[in-house]
């Protein structure tokens, strides 16, 4: 949960109390939210901010796409 709260691994293994990265490899477990986190910031760096998904909450539409029903 620690992750998924955006939390560095570094910090997780001093709450955790692990001394080594074998230790957090071993209790630490990628959720598909980290995952998809990850994803979209690595997209977001590569080619700008990523499209939204259908039902996400975010700022203005893009030019291209008006708002429904304006």
């Amino acid at each position: 949960m620690l992750l998924v709260l955006g939390v560095s691994g570094r910090a997780v293994m001093g709450i955790m109390g692990w001394s080594n990265s074998a230790m957090a490899v071993r209790y630490q477990h990628m959720t598909d939210q980290v995952r998809r986190d990850i994803a979209q910031q690595l997209g977001g760096l590569l080619w700008g901010d990523p499209p939204r998904q259908p039902g996400e909450s975010g700022g203005e539409p893009p030019p291209d796409r008006p708002e429904q029903g304006k």
